[in-house]
């Protein structure tokens, strides 16, 4: 998500230090283009303005 701009992802009710640090890390890792690629053609986005809906395999 950190790839994609205007993309938010909030952390949501971390209980401890170590699962707030543990998420913060995330931060840390940069996907190569690759695997950005195959993570699209895994789970493409909706149309731009919201015109089409994400495909039904989002609401799992």
């Amino acid at each position: 998500m950190l790839a994609q701009d205007g993309v938010t992802g909030p952390i949501i009710g971390p209980r401890t230090a170590g699962q707030l640090d543990g998420s913060l890390r995330a931060q840390e890792i940069t996907l190569d283009d690759t695997t950005l690629t195959r993570l699209e053609a895994l789970f493409p986005p909706p149309a731009p303005n919201g015109a089409e809906p994400a495909p039904e395999a989002y609401a799992w």
